[in-house]
């Protein structure tokens, strides 16, 4: 599956990237279920609310405010990148995230859209929403394009 996002946020490029310095920083965007684990050699485990298998990540490439690329490994598999523009009120943030499920192959994405899809957009939503929550209360959030 593959989700594209793009957002806009009246905040600065500084503070919204600091939430993708690592993959352990996804968390306290995200909220998802459990501390991060360092597994070394910038790899993270991440447990998932209502997931039996942690996501595995870590960042490839990173240009600090502009963007920032990541991989899975393990149960997952797949990558993503965000970048962040800056704007003359705030910051807009573009990407996507591809992700499968290792084990299952061609199976892969008839389980991801009936099972998969709507909970990793949920996941990603819940950080937009929490990152609104940081506006000022006089701005106006803007989503650009959420869907792919």
């Amino acid at each position: 599956m593959i989700i594209n996002f793009t957002e806009h946020f009246n905040l600065p490029a500084a503070e919204v990237f600091s939430y993708f310095l690592t993959p352990a920083d996804w968390t306290r965007l995200y909220g998802l279920a459990g501390d991060p684990r360092d597994l070394g050699g910038g790899w993270y485990a991440i447990a998932l609310k209502h997931f039996p298998f942690p996501l595995v990540a870590r960042n490839t490439e990173q240009e600090p405010n502009h963007m920032v690329r990541w991989v899975f490994r393990g149960f997952w598999r797949g990558r993503g990148e965000a970048r962040f523009v800056e704007t003359t009120d705030g910051v807009r943030v573009e990407g996507f995230e591809e992700i499968a499920v290792r084990p299952l192959f061609f199976l892969s994405p008839l389980f991801e859209r009936l099972f998969l899809e709507k909970r990793f957009r949920a996941i990603w939503e819940i950080g937009w929403h929490r990152l609104r929550k940081r506006e000022s209360p006089r701005s106006s959030p803007k989503t650009l394009r959420n869907r792919a």
